[in-house]
């Protein structure tokens, strides 16, 4: 399962590998953009800086709930994400258990494949529902590598002076967002109401959903996010299921 993971991010870096970094965030590409995500790009260092076309996320930690009535399993969590064409792509390794997953979004299709033991097929999720909800996991992260702002897939809506909404268009997808922003500027939430969550029975059905940013952290003159929730809003109470700290975001991934 990291050897798909591995073939498949190398793919990706390759696909653009003659694209440079000489071209660097300007005032002039955020003008259009609501005042707080302009205030976000300025107040994380991002103005100056190159542009990005694609990035690893480390992740010193992480952790999965896999049911509302489950414990948290901790994890080993890999992910490269890529602009222009969005993708991304995760690999978990869960390390109470032999169990291996590759979660993924590309070219429209989201897929969610795991097996035990590296050799057992025990998930396979794909489809309509899957691909959106994957692209939706993709959307909650666009102002961690804030090129993603910038492309013409994201369609910007103001708000107000802490808030932001966004129309994120890919393929046969469409979903929107919101984004909320605290007083100094850095992003602190994302919620939809256009992810699919997979009830007992295998029913999906379109539920409150958000990802929370906690803390930020200094890295090479910029401020990234590093404590991470991902929250699903149910009826009987809030879902809590994934949460990590991210200890680095490498920004314009080559190989030598």
């Amino acid at each position: 399962m990291q050897r798909l993971f591995e073939k498949e991010r190398a793919r990706e870096i390759n696909r653009y590998s003659n694209i440079t970094s000489s071209e660097i965030f300007s005032e002039s590409d955020i003008a259009s953009l609501p005042e707080p995500v302009q205030k976000y790009f300025k107040v994380c260092g991002y103005i100056g800086k190159p542009k990005i076309f694609n990035a690893d996320v480390i992740w010193k930690e992480s952790f999965i709930k896999l049911s509302p009535e489950k414990g948290w399993t901790k994890l080993e969590t890999k992910q490269f994400n890529s602009v222009i064409e969005p993708v991304r792509i995760a690999y978990m390794k869960a390390l109470s258990m032999p169990l291996q997953v590759r979660d993924i979004y590309r070219k429209g299709q989201g897929q969610v494949y795991g097996k035990l033991f590296n050799l057992i097929p025990v998930v396979n999720a794909k489809g309509k529902e899957t691909s959106q909800s994957a692209l939706i996991t993709l959307f909650s992260e666009i102002l961690f590598i804030p090129s993603y702002s910038l492309q013409n897939y994201i369609k910007w809506k103001p708000i107000d002076s802490l808030t932001a909404k966004a129309r994120f268009i890919h393929k046969d997808i469409d979903v929107t967002g919101t984004f909320y922003f605290d007083e100094e500027g850095k992003f602190i939430r994302f919620e939809t109401n256009d992810r699919f969550y997979n009830e007992k029975g295998g029913k999906f059905v379109k539920k409150r959903f958000s990802a929370v940013a906690d803390n930020y952290k200094e890295k090479d003159g910029l401020k990234i996010p590093s404590k991470v929730r991902i929250i699903w809003h149910l009826e009987n109470g809030d879902y809590e299921y994934f949460k990590g700290e991210i200890d680095d975001i490498i920004y314009n991934v080559r190989f030598p």
